[in-house]
């Protein structure tokens, strides 16, 4: 048997995120099936987080053992010619017994896509919000989420401290982007913060509230919507 870590972009929109659920299309699932033509078994995978429904990814890690008769170039080829057009293997290669996708990551960053330009082609990767938002108060507020910190009340049905590394807010013409860096994520807590940032920005609530919609003694602002977030890195 060898040990496999797999680097995978998937278009999120036509799933119900990544974890296997009975009679759903999910990306763990379609993983599995594409594993078990090649090998005629039965390979379980671990993948460095549970993205979302609608939820894309870049770069999502996964890793699973399986028998040593196939090199990993001929496993990605096989892997990409065996599953769905919005899933594609991008790295394929064999590491140590002890790696876990999930367990040995160290960090993992999400981005989170903003676009104020109406397209048929940003529906599915974009945000597309109307009005202005004032990137200047949306950073000010970003910096107050800085630190180890329970994010339960910008989470859904999950608890628990996470260290918040950074998060950058960039822009283009059009665009505005959101990275959040954590050693770990609650669900749907990126975009519980990005729904935080989107209402700073809109002038609803000030930076200063941050603190107090964290705490619980404000209510937290709607969290964004799944298609704009994406899975882009995880950390080693």
């Amino acid at each position: 048997m060898q040990n496999i870590k797999i680097i995978v972009e998937y278009d999120g929109t036509d799933f119900f995120g990544w974890q296997v659920q009975p009679g759903k299309r999910t990306v763990q699932g379609e993983l599995e099936k594409a594993l078990k033509t090649i090998f005629n078994k039965k390979i379980r995978i671990t993948g460095s987080g549970r993205t979302d429904t609608g939820v894309h990814a870049l770069g999502q890690v996964v890793s699973f053992a399986c028998p040593s008769k196939i090199s990993p170039k001929e496993l990605k080829k096989a892997i990409n010619g065996n599953i769905s057009h919005d899933v594609f293997v991008k790295e394929c290669k064999r590491v140590p017994e002890d790696f876990n996708a999930r367990f040995s990551a160290g960090s993992r960053i999400y981005r989170y896509q903003i676009s104020a330009e109406k397209s048929v082609f940003n529906k599915r990767y974009f945000f597309q919000l109307d009005g202005e938002l004032d990137i200047k108060k949306m950073k000010k507020a970003g910096k107050e989420l800085i630190g180890e910190k329970d994010f339960k009340n910008l989470a859904t049905k999950d608890n628990g401290k996470c260290y918040l590394k950074r998060i950058k807010i960039f822009e283009d013409e059009n665009n505005i982007f959101i990275e959040v860096e954590s050693n770990r994520f609650l669900r749907r807590m990126v975009r519980g913060i990005v729904g935080l940032l989107i209402a700073v920005g809109r002038g609803e609530i000030v930076p200063t509230d941050t603190k107090e919609v964290l705490s619980g003694k404000k209510r937290r602002p709607s969290v964004a919507p799944p298609q704009g977030l994406f899975l882009v890195k995880v950390r080693y």
